[in-house]
């Protein structure tokens, strides 16, 4: 798997699968339930896709409105991808970008190329792109361990710790803002207040290099580091950069469904974000309700 362009991204990933399957999994509602979404719709047939087609489907905090652009039965699939997605704080961004998926029999293996187009060339385009492409990397993998043998793993890849922040591999601009090279930490462009990040003192504009001891250089670094503390209860260090001054702090590593974005509960998006608009609406100094369990409003 690996990355094609700025603008677009590209994972690759050969399935021990029939030719159909692997089509139903990835082109019918039906079938990215039992790999990626938690709810999924579609305006035409049934297992039966179509060009022009809408899916709406359900990630967790994020709502996908996706109209299907091309259709060729077990060869290739498109679509015209239309997010919403909620921050932590109950903040909501869209998006909109391309999906492809191409489907190749080599013996008796199919070989699914996806490819993800349209991200800006600004640092806003690089985050999303960074962020689809490690998404859809371990969605990949759960189809693949759904095909081959039998366990839908979604919710065990993704509910790795979280730091509470919003961040991208450093560029070119923030390299030089920062002093860090291009490639040699994350930026922060968000810390989420009462975030672990948040209480463990960082803040946006801060260069995050490693996590307990090791490097985090790109973004794929970063979540494959801090997945490895998966179940750790301590405090893990955060090497960090600020205002050209390597510095070390400590934090405790969250794995509440505000950032996971899981959604155990089979909430709507619009449930969820009036649950974390009224912790963020609760939240003390100290940011303790990010742990605490808030009843949902009343409608």
């Amino acid at each position: 798997m690996n990355n094609a362009h700025a603008d677009s991204s590209l994972n690759v990933i050969y399935l021990e699968s029939s030719l159909e399957k692997v089509w139903w999994s990835v082109a019918t509602v039906e079938g990215t339930n039992t790999y990626l979404t938690y709810a999924s719709s579609t305006t035409g047939m049934s297992g039966e896709p179509a060009v022009g087609d809408i899916y709406l489907l359900n990630y967790g905090d994020i709502e996908n409105r996706a109209q299907v652009t091309e259709c060729q039965p077990c060869r290739r699939f498109a679509l015209s991808d239309a997010y919403n997605s909620l921050a932590p704080d109950g903040d909501r961004e869209a998006f909109r970008v391309s999906t492809s998926f191409t489907l190749e029999e080599m013996g008796p293996f199919v070989k699914l190329s996806l490819s993800v187009r349209g991200f800006s060339g600004d640092t806003s385009g690089q985050w999303l792109r960074e962020c689809l492409e490690m998404g859809w990397r371990r969605s990949l993998m759960n189809l693949k361990s759904v095909l081959e043998l039998g366990l839908d793993l979604r919710t065990e890849l993704f509910s790795y710790p979280r730091l509470g922040v919003t961040n991208c591999t450093v560029n070119t601009e923030q390299s030089l803002e920062t002093g860090v090279q291009a490639g040699g930490g994350n930026y922060l462009l968000e810390v989420f207040p009462g975030s672990p990040a948040g209480q463990a003192g960082l803040r946006a504009g801060d260069v995050v290099t490693a996590l307990g001891g090791l490097e985090t250089g790109t973004y794929s670094d970063f979540v494959r580091v801090i997945s490895s503390f998966y179940g750790t209860q301590g405090l893990v260090s955060v090497t960090f950069v600020r205002e050209g001054r390597e510095q070390e702090t400590e934090v405790r590593l969250s794995v509440e469904e505000q950032f996971t974005g899981l959604n155990k509960d089979s909430l709507t998006l619009d449930q969820i974000q009036s649950r974390r608009e009224q912790m963020a609406r609760s939240r003390s100094a100290s940011g303790a309700f990010w742990s605490e369990e808030r009843p949902l409003p009343q409608e």
